[in-house]
């Protein structure tokens, strides 16, 4: 524990005096709570370690490779940032806290899909879908029998689109691999003048300044390449993810009930032809970043290069 705390490269803060308000975000082994410090806002994230089912040597060490992903990523535009760190240091209860800067948002990325986008709720009568969908992006519910038309606009698609690739590129370009990208890990960051994308969750990154493989099992079903189902993890991978993601996006909800790589793969390219329909380029380009050769794939400039050169007639 002290080793942890003399290597950690961030202010060391009083867990005692942190006031936590709300419950703004949770994932498999932390919960994230807005919250004050010394009278300035935070959204502090919270793993136990009685919660990790590792040793107490792997959950530092853990810990400590984020934190230095993090403090790499400090003047990083487009990553969350991370401020100070608490750690208790109870008997029956170990916790480190990570605080980092609180982003005005609806949630992540997938929560502001669900919630903020226009979703019209349609019905099957006499072999047709009452009212007529909007679009092409309908998500069908089976359980409740009822045909979900998907209305976000396709300038704000192309717009979160943007700022996908933009985020990825940047992260790249600090020869940082994030290794987990989805709609859960992204938030739609709500500035004063404009919106940003920043990424968020950094526990499966890698710094890799050779673009050398990377041997470790990361990401998440249906969002990680084939390449990391075989532990092997590469820039490419991250470009695959984010290329699911973007589908996920236009679509609104790609997601029915596989759960290997081979039925949620299907049920991303399911929703990729219907971008391909309507937009044959960017579909195009789409489908090159989730090709099953990781090599075949652009890089994340190549992809925000040749996206900034397709036009948009509905925007």
């Amino acid at each position: 524990m002290e080793n942890f705390l003399n290597n950690c490269p961030f202010e060391i803060f009083d867990h005692r005096k942190v006031l936590f308000e709300k419950k703004i975000g949770e994932g498999g082994n932390a919960n994230v709570y807005r919250s004050s410090y010394q009278g300035k806002k935070y959204a502090v994230k919270v793993y136990h370690f009685n919660q990790l089912g590792s040793s107490l040597k792997n959950f530092y060490e853990s810990m400590e490779y984020e934190l230095n992903i993090a403090k790499h990523l400090e003047k990083s535009k487009r990553s969350v940032k991370v401020y100070g760190i608490g750690h208790k240091n109870d008997k029956d209860d170990i916790q480190v806290l990570i605080f980092m800067e609180l982003l005005v948002s609806n949630g992540d990325l997938y929560d502001y899909i669900q919630e903020v986008a226009d979703w019209t709720a349609c019905y099957s009568w006499k072999d047709k879908i009452i009212p007529k969908p909007k679009s092409d992006y309908v998500y069908f519910n089976e359980d409740d029998n009822i045909h979900w038309s998907y209305g976000l606009s396709t300038k704000q698609k192309v717009k979160i689109t943007r700022l996908l690739l933009l985020a990825l590129d940047e992260l790249h370009s600090l020869n940082v691999v994030h290794g987990d990208i989805k709609t859960a890990n992204v938030v739609l960051h709500n500035q004063k003048k404009n919106q940003l994308i920043k990424l968020i969750d950094f526990g499966m990154s890698y710094l890799n300044e050779e673009d050398d493989v990377i041997n470790d099992k990361t990401g998440t079903p249906g969002y990680r390449g084939p390449e990391q189902e075989d532990y092997e993890l590469y820039y490419a991978s991250d470009v695959y993810s984010l290329g699911v993601t973007i589908v996920e996006v236009w679509n609104g909800d790609i997601w029915y009930e596989a759960e290997d790589f081979k039925g949620c793969r299907k049920e991303m390219l399911n929703g990729l032809r219907k971008i391909e329909k309507n937009h044959p380029a960017f579909g195009k380009l789409l489908r090159k970043s989730v090709d099953l050769k990781h090599w075949k794939r652009p890089t994340a400039r190549e992809f925000l290069n040749s996206f900034n050169q397709l036009q948009w007639s509905q925007t």
